[in-house]
């Protein structure tokens, strides 16, 4: 009860004061400014650093944390959990205002991603690249359910099934589609797509449709929870750097309409990659690296993104699905990787932020 107490008196610091007195430090980079996460309440006019961490030690703060994905829990639209490319596995239950990092094994290193149980919180699976770890205890304790021995591959995705008995499925980046039956006890290989994976997908409202995403190779999708495949790559080739991967939202209303971030720039798709359109840009198609990308799951009309050119980045908000945009200065000179509107809340716009490394 006294570390209860402490914790608490810790939280209400930090609520008073909005100040927190430790940080991750990084001087990896000449870029300048504060990476971790973000927050605009207003689309993207203002930003604020959403980055207070209190530990029993003290509040400190995620500012120098490299954020490489940003995955949001189907059951709580305030859980979000933050993979960083560094320092472990954080996670929030309070829209971000406070921050908590995992313990054990996932408190440090690489995470790739994290997927959470569809219909329960407290399981969720997460991979470190060689390893991939559970929890049924909303991330007190965590148990190995599978270990890559191969060391030039990596595990770099997971997705629940969305139905009994949600089928866990596994991306390695060799190209091994892998999936288990029975809560990850055991594992076998469900397609060998001999491409660099990067993600698997599956949606809500379809529980027999997978898409799988490579690298460079464009978008796999099976309409028959994996029996069969079809690629789609030649649909995405007609657009330069079409098939070269940025980032993907599926519509979680809509299992059929996809947006596809690429070296190109964006493509949306309404017949579930059969065919695409681009989305007129101001940056014009190949300029720009397009890390950050998101869509208002409530209303597909308003798009951001964050273009990068060289060291500097922008960001772009259309209300009217890419018709017109405004663009709109960045809250810090480190490199924008991901960002995400908030289910209930449509004007706050998560933006996360990675440090690079030397040149």
């Amino acid at each position: 009860m006294k570390k209860v107490s402490i914790l608490f008196s810790l939280l209400a610091v930090l609520v008073l004061t909005g100040a927190s007195c430790v940080s991750f430090s990084s001087d990896s980079s000449t870029t300048q400014g504060p990476a971790g996460m973000h927050i605009s309440t207003d689309r993207g006019d203002n930003w604020t650093q959403v980055s207070a961490w209190p530990t029993l030690e003290g509040v400190k703060n995620i500012s120098g944390v490299s954020v490489y994905n940003v995955i949001g829990d189907p059951n709580d639209n305030r859980a979000m959990y933050l993979a960083t490319r560094e320092h472990g596995l954080f996670y929030t239950y309070d829209d971000a205002k406070s921050w908590q990092r995992a313990e054990g094994p996932l408190s440090s290193g690489f995470v790739y991603n994290v997927a959470v149980h569809p219909t329960d919180k407290c399981i969720i699976y997460a991979t470190t690249g060689s390893r991939v770890y559970r929890t049924a205890d909303c991330s007190r304790t965590w148990q190995e359910v599978y270990r890559e021995s191969r060391s030039d591959t990596r595990v770099v995705s997971i997705a629940f099934s969305y139905a009994a008995p949600f089928k866990v499925y596994v991306a390695e980046s060799n190209g091994d589609l892998l999936q288990s039956y029975d809560a990850s006890d055991s594992w076998n290989v469900l397609r060998r797509f001999k491409t660099r994976l990067v993600h698997v997908v599956t949606h809500p409202m379809d529980n027999n449709l997978i898409y799988v995403i490579s690298k460079t190779n464009g978008l796999y999708r099976s309409n028959d929870s994996g029996s069969t495949w079809v690629g789609l790559s030649d649909k995405m080739s007609s657009f330069s750097g079409g098939t070269e991967y940025r980032r993907h939202i599926i519509d979680p209303s809509n299992p059929n309409k996809i947006y596809w971030s690429s070296t190109y720039g964006i493509l949306v798709s309404n017949t579930s990659g059969d065919s695409w359109e681009n989305i007129d840009l101001i940056t014009p198609p190949g300029s720009a690296d397009i890390y950050a990308f998101a869509v208002n799951p409530k209303n597909n009309n308003e798009i951001y993104y964050t273009a990068t050119i060289n060291d500097r980045s922008t960001f772009y908000r259309s209300m009217d699905g890419g018709k017109n945009w405004v663009t709109k200065k960045l809250p810090s000179g480190q490199i924008p990787t991901m960002l995400r509107v908030h289910p209930d809340h449509a004007d706050w716009i998560y933006l996360g932020f990675t440090i690079p490394p030397k040149k």
